[in-house]
C-alpha cells in the first residue's frame, strides 16, 4: 500500500476511531513523533529477513534484496489486478480469489470497547492542510524512504509480471474477474455476517461468516458459487 496512505489509516484507526482522539494537527503528527522506531519504514521492518542498518546500509539494496526474497507483493491500490495475477501464476480459478470487503470507511470493527469486546465506528480519514505540509517535509521524507522505494519497486513487479505473463491476457481475465466480483457481491452480500453489524451492534464470531475475526467473510457463500453457472460475457 502507498506507505503515506497506509500512515493515514494506521493513525484513523488506532488514535481516531479506536482511542476517540481529536485529529487535530498536533496529535497527527505526535502519533508519529512519538514512536519513530516502530512506526517509520513499516513495510520494510515488517518485510526484511535481515537486520537493516537504517544509516549505512544501501538502500536500493536492501529494497532488492526484500523483492528478490518473496515470490509475490501485492498492491492494495491494485488489489484485483494483484489478486489476477496471483491466479495466473499458481493457476487458480477465479472461484479461488472472489472477496467480500470486511473493512470500509463509514462502518464498524471490532474492537476493545469499556474494557470488553465490542464494535469500534471506522472514522473515515481526512487531511488538513497542516497534514499535508507535514507529508512535504524533509522529516517525512526520510521517516519512509526506505517503503516509498520498495512501494515504488512492488509496483514496477507488479507491471512487469503482467508483461511476462501477457498483458492482453492479463486485461482479458481482469475484465471477467471484474464481472465475477460483482456478481458475488450481489449474490452473498446479505448471506455475509460479520462480527459487527451495520447498525453497530456485537453479533460475535459464533454467528458471523468469518474464517476468524474479520478474515474470510462470506467464505461459505463465495465457496457455493461457480462461474459456469453465471452469465460473464
Amino acid at each position: 500500500r502507498d506507505p503515506t496512505k497506509r500512515a493515514i489509516s494506521q493513525y484513523f484507526h488506532f488514535r481516531v476511531s479506536d482511542k476517540k482522539e481529536d485529529p487535530t494537527d498536533e496529535n497527527f503528527q505526535n502519533f508519529f513523533f512519538d514512536d519513530p522506531g516502530h512506526r517509520s519504514n513499516y513495510f520494510t521492518k515488517d518485510l526484511a529477513m535481515d537486520r537493516v542498518d537504517w544509516e549505512t546500509d544501501d538502500k536500493g539494496a536492501v529494497i532488492q534484496t526484500i523483492l528478490d526474497e518473496y515470490n509475490f507483493i501485492g498492491i492494495t491500490e491494485r488489489m484485483d489486478e494483484s489478486l489476477v495475477v496471483l491466479k495466473m501464476l499458481l493457476g487458480l480459478d477465479f472461484e479461488d480469489i472472489l472477496y467480500m470487503s470486511a473493512k470500509t470507511n463509514g462502518s464498524f470493527t471490532s474492537g476493545q470497547v469499556d474494557g470488553k469486546t465490542g464494535c469500534i465506528y471506522i472514522t473515515p480519514s481526512f487531511l488538513t492542510e497542516g497534514m499535508k505540509e507535514f507529508f512535504a517535509s524533509e522529516y517525512w521524507r526520510r521517516y519512509l524512504e526506505f517503503d516509498n522505494l520498495l512501494y515504488k519497486g512492488a509496483v514496477k513487479s507488479l507491471d512487469n509480471t503482467i508483461d511476462a505473463l501477457g498483458r492482453k491476457e492479463f486485461e482479458q481475465q481482469l475484465a471477467t474477474f471484474k464481472k465475477a466480483q460483482a456478481l458475488a457481491q450481489e449474490k452473498c452480500v446479505d448471506r455475509t455476517i460479520y462480527r459487527c453489524n451495520s447498525k453497530g451492534d456485537f453479533v460475535g464470531s459464533i454467528n458471523s461468516t468469518c474464517y476468524m475475526w474479520d478474515i474470510g467473510c462470506g467464505f461459505e457463500c463465495l465457496n457455493e458459487l461457480s462461474l459456469e453457472d453465471m452469465d460473464l460475457e
